[in-house]
C-alpha cells in the first residue's frame, strides 16, 4: 500500500459544507472513523483497518439503500459541481456526497492490496471509481494496479484519465496527482522503449513541481539507457 497516498488523505481538508439548494448531502463519519483507517493503515494494521471500514461503509450504505438517483462522490466542490452537471445533461437525478462515502471503499481496496489480496482490492477500486469517475486518485491507484501487472494498454487509459481528472482535484492536491499520473505514463513509455516520449513526460512533472525527485531519478534513468544505445 501507498502509505504516502493514506497519509495525504489524512491530512486533506474536510470536504465543504454544502451549499443551500445544491444535490450535496452529507454523509456521516462518526468519530472520525474515516481518519481512524488511515490511521491503522499507516500503522501497518490493514485487517484493524478493514474492520474500522466495514462498519463504516455499511453505515454510509444503509443511508442510500433505497435511492432511486444516482449517487456521486466529490472530494472537491469543482468535482460536485462537474457531476451534478454530468446528472443534468442526462437528465438524471443525483445526489453528490463528500468523500468519506467513497474513501471508505477505496481504503478497504488499500487494506486488502496489504493484506497480499490484490485481485480482490481492484473490485472497490473500481466501485470507488463508480462513485467519483473524475477522482483523479481514484483512477491513478487503478492504474498502477494495472501497470503492476503490466497490461499497458488499460493502465495508460486510467494514468491519462487521471491526468485530465486532475483538474477537478482539490488545490492541495492538483500537483500531486498530475505528476503521479504523468509518470505513471512515463513509467510504460520507458518500458515500451520510447524513451524521448517518457524523458517529456518527466520532464513535465518537474515544470509543474521542480522538486519532483522521481521523475528527476527517472531522468537520469532515461540517459543512462540512452547512452547505452550509442
Amino acid at each position: 500500500m501507498s502509505t504516502l497516498i493514506a497519509l495525504m488523505l489524512a491530512l486533506a481538508p474536510p470536504p465543504p459544507a454544502p451549499p443551500p439548494g445544491s444535490p450535496i448531502v452529507a454523509v456521516p463519519d462518526e468519530d472520525g472513523e474515516l481518519d481512524r483507517a488511515v490511521t491503522l493503515l499507516h500503522d501497518g494494521k490493514p485487517a484493524d483497518a478493514i474492520a474500522v471500514l466495514d462498519a463504516l461503509n455499511a453505515a454510509n450504505q444503509r443511508i442510500y439503500a433505497r435511492e432511486s438517483k444516482q449517487i456521486y462522490c466529490a472530494r472537491s466542490p469543482a468535482e460536485a459541481i462537474l457531476y451534478a452537471g454530468m446528472a443534468a445533461e442526462q437528465k438524471k437525478a443525483a445526489v453528490v456526497t463528500p468523500k468519506a462515502y467513497c474513501y471508505g471503499i477505496y481504503l478497504k481496496g488499500f487494506a486488502l492490496i496489504d493484506l497480499n489480496r490484490s485481485e480482490e482490492a481492484r473490485s472497490y477500486l473500481e466501485r470507488a471509481i463508480a462513485l467519483a469517475p473524475d477522482n483523479s486518485q481514484f483512477l491513478g491507484e487503478l492504474g498502477e494496479w494495472y501497470k503492476n501487472r503490466r497490461d499497458w494498454d488499460k493502465a495508460r487509459e486510467l494514468f491519462q484519465q487521471a491526468a485530465g481528472a486532475s483538474a477537478f482535484s482539490p488545490d492541495d492536491r492538483k500537483s500531486f496527482d498530475k505528476r503521479r499520473a504523468l509518470r505513471g505514463l512515463g513509467f510504460i513509455l520507458v518500458e515500451e522503449g520510447k524513451l524521448d516520449d517518457a524523458e517529456k513526460m518527466y520532464r513535465d512533472c518537474l515544470a509543474i513541481d521542480p522538486s519532483d525527485e522521481k521523475a528527476r531519478a527517472e531522468l537520469d534513468y532515461i540517459a543512462q539507457q540512452k547512452g547505452k544505445r550509442i
